[in-house]
């Protein structure tokens, strides 16, 4: 009760300004807030072929804090929260910490510390770009664990620095001594992304990242190759990955090796000021150690987006699947951004 309060209380405070609410300001000190409610349903087979059959439903807050320690140098933090609610019942909720660092920045860059993105995020971001919760991002073994400091992660340490149209992210997954099946092992992890962008809206980039595994089992590499062009109305991005004993794809256990390479795409058009749609394309190879290559990933989505208002947009999307057994699927949500 008292976390939906506070939700609550900020969606009260946010809710009348267009973009994130600026709560506080002075000469030294900002504070931010920001948020999202999607309330969506997936429509497909409900006799368990579909994974994201029925509720998709979430409220999201984040804050962020700026303080300025001289004319150059600043202080900053960062906390998400997103609550969940896709079963049935006033008590199904769940509550999850997406977001929570701090750290200072300059005209050098920003560093930051505790849960954040990895460094291959600043490339895998361009094809995570689908307008509704349950698409996109799905083939290229970005998990949002804290397994491999790759998505959302525990104890990362981190660089972001842009310069001339050059971004550099650095990051560090400390160990914090992660159990599995009763075995500590280091989960520590490293990662390294830059990207290009030019005048004209076209950008390249290209990342890497090693996580240590038990004793005696491989570590967990990926390797990311993207290209985007963002201008004129037009969006199109496509990533490539490959990468061995990958956690996203549980592969890194000792009898599940192998290696996977991943494909995603995606082409979009702002046809008027309200109204855009895109196509997608996510493929995931696996290759086990012990067995033969087979598709993990394999879907196309057509998307459409309607913005009634500028906090509140319609979403639809047609999920084609392409693995065998799997059927499609139809995913239409309402979102409100503050």
């Amino acid at each position: 009760m008292k976390k939906l309060t506070i939700i609550a209380l900020a969606i009260a405070a946010a809710s009348g300004s267009v973009q994130a609410a600026k709560v506080y300001k002075d000469d030294k000190h900002s504070v931010d807030l920001y948020g999202r409610v999607y309330a969506g349903y997936t429509a497909g087979d409900d006799e368990g072929r579909s994974d994201n059959f029925g509720s998709d439903q979430y409220v999201r807050f984040g804050a962020k804090v700026k303080s300025n320690i001289d004319e150059t140098n600043y202080a900053l933090a960062r906390y998400e929260l997103q609550l969940e609610n896709n079963d049935e019942g006033d008590d199904a909720s769940k509550t999850k910490t997406r977001l929570a660092y701090a750290g200072f920045g300059g005209n050098y860059g920003e560093f930051t510390f505790g849960r954040n993105y990895g460094a291959l995020e600043l490339i895998a971001d361009w094809t995570d770009s689908s307008y509704v919760s349950p698409y996109g991002n799905s083939a290229l073994g970005i998990s949002s664990s804290r397994e491999e400091g790759i998505g959302r992660s525990d104890n990362v340490l981190k660089y972001a620095g842009e310069f001339s149209g050059v971004d550099v992210h650095v990051s560090y997954k400390f160990n914090d001594n992660e159990k599995e099946d009763g075995v500590s092992q280091d989960n520590s992890a490293y990662g390294i992304a830059v990207a290009y962008t030019f005048d004209f809206g076209f950008g390249l980039g290209a990342g890497y990242n090693v996580a240590n595994n038990a004793d005696g089992i491989d570590d967990s590499k990926m390797a990311i190759f993207g290209v985007n062009y963002d201008a004129n109305g037009v969006y199109a991005a496509a990533n490539y990955a490959t990468g061995t004993n990958n956690k996203g794809f549980k592969q890194h256990r000792a009898d599940s090796q192998g290696d996977h390479t991943g494909y995603e795409m995606v082409v979009g058009y702002k046809f008027t000021k309200n109204f855009r749609a895109q196509a997608m394309w996510n493929k995931a190879e696996l290759e086990p150690n012990d067995g033969a290559k087979f598709d993990k990933v394999d879907y196309y989505t057509i998307e459409g987006r309607y913005n009634l208002t500028k906090q509140l947009r319609i979403v639809a999307a047609y999920q084609m699947n392409q693995i065998d057994d799997a059927k499609d699927e139809f995913h239409f949500a309402a979102r409100y951004d503050f």
